[in-house]
């Protein structure tokens, strides 16, 4: 009986899980009876799932936490190429919250983009945005390491050590795009080079 009782807890955890969100072609049947502020949330909002048969929606606190841990994990990896076998306690003293001066705001997040080809309509293609902005957080983390360990950037041993993309070949001068031809995130290179938004 107690084999008996394992197997069927077994295929339990196995089952699908209970459906509790509804899938983008059931939310687009349902859109024209919802209030004015549902179809808002619907259209501008999007909710990151987890869980099994991803039925769970992350909160702000998971997804602060899972970030706080990449960010951690990859601050470590530059540490340890840096710092050598130091890096492991130095990350246990640090206070992980990022410099206020590598948060963007939307203009920063404009600049960044505004090269970056869209098409009839000006929507963007995932894996251009996806390709750009994990070059850009390369050098944010690089920028982050570098006032932990006081040293400049330009000196790194491995500067390219952090988020390896196939699809990028950062030794391609001629690829404006993704070969971002600069050390500092886009907030403080806007600032040293004194970039400025045109009066409309």
């Amino acid at each position: 009986m107690r084999g008996t009782q394992k197997t069927v807890q077994a295929t339990r955890k196995l089952m699908e899980a209970p459906k509790r969100l509804l899938e983008e072609e059931d939310i687009n049947d349902i859109l024209p009876d919802l209030c004015a502020k549902c179809q808002q949330h619907c259209e501008g909002f999007v909710h990151l799932t987890c869980g099994r048969g991803a039925q769970h929606i992350n909160t702000d606190i998971e997804i602060n936490e899972m970030i706080n841990e990449i960010n951690k994990n990859d601050i470590l990896n530059l540490l340890i190429v840096e710092k050598g076998s130091t890096a492991k306690m130095m990350i246990l003293t640090l206070d992980l919250h990022e410099p206020p001066e590598i948060l963007y705001t939307r203009t920063h997040v404009n600049e960044l983009i505004k090269d970056l080809e869209t098409d009839y309509y000006e929507r963007y293609e995932f894996e251009d945005l996806q390709k750009m902005i994990i070059e850009d957080r390369r050098l944010r983390i690089n920028y982050w390491v570098s006032k932990i360990t006081h040293k400049p950037i330009e000196k790194f041993k491995n500067p390219n050590l952090l988020n390896q993309n196939e699809k990028v070949d950062r030794k391609d001068i001629k690829n404006p795009y993704f070969t971002l031809m600069r050390h500092l995130p886009i907030s403080l290179h806007m600032e040293r080079t004194k970039v400025v938004e045109k009066d409309t």
